[in-house]
């Protein structure tokens, strides 16, 4: 038997678009130690296949037609706490990072940048190392030791799910856009914007959508 083929680290990826599951395999093919051994399409198929065969990394999209990614990476770890989790998306870094940091992942990637960061980012995680900003790294690191600080700016008073609602919202989508989606109904949607409006204090939906705009689009989160 050939060692070297034994020997691979074995990746599986999780993400909704096949091109980018052929792009990764295209990207990774030179590297001699590491190999995609498991794809998914979805939340629920991860779940059914590293129940059959766990990977030494999982690179995963946030954007999930079946599942909120960080709820799912949730999920995973409370299932599987060895599990190494990259996050590999186009959700923005600053909105998301944190959530899927203190969810249990282990780095975060935006789809944006070059290829050499990805390669350096599975090789930290595989090495049992965290890949975000050391800011990030020092929250989660506080986290795991019963020392979380309190919230840090407006928009981590919100759910996932309203995170999600409220990314959309700055995009301009209208609700039943954003239901679509998202996968949930447009009453779902008109509930999230409720709870979001509450949540923030702000008096109409036309305040919630000029803050949205704000945040998502112009970068300006309040403390």
């Amino acid at each position: 038997m050939n060692n070297n083929i034994k020997d691979k680290k074995s990746i599986m990826v999780i993400d909704d678009h096949p091109i980018i599951h052929d792009g990764l395999k295209t990207l990774l093919a030179s590297e001699p130690d590491i190999e995609i051994t498991i794809s998914a399409m979805s939340s629920h198929e991860a779940h059914e296949k590293i129940a059959h065969q766990q990977p030494d990394i999982v690179i995963a999209d946030l954007s999930l037609g079946d599942s909120d990614g960080t709820h799912m990476i949730q999920n995973l770890i409370s299932t599987y706490p060895a599990l190494k989790i990259l996050v590999y998306t186009m959700s923005e870094e600053k909105l998301y990072a944190e959530r899927t940091a203190m969810a249990g992942a282990s780095g975060y990637v935006m789809k944006t940048r070059p290829p050499t960061e990805l390669r350096k980012a599975i090789r930290t995680v595989l090495r049992g190392e965290l890949f975000f900003s050391s800011d990030l790294q020092r929250k989660v690191r506080q986290a795991n030791i019963g020392l979380s600080e309190k919230p840090t700016s407006i928009i981590d008073l919100l759910s996932n799910r309203e995170m999600d609602v409220f990314n959309l919202l700055g995009q301009g989508m209208d609700a039943s856009a954003i239901a679509s989606k998202l996968n949930i109904s447009r009453n779902t949607v008109d509930t999230h914007r409720i709870n979001i409006k509450n949540k923030l204090s702000l008096p109409s939906g036309k305040a919630l959508e000029r803050l949205a705009y704000e945040v998502i689009v112009l970068g300006k989160i309040e403390e």
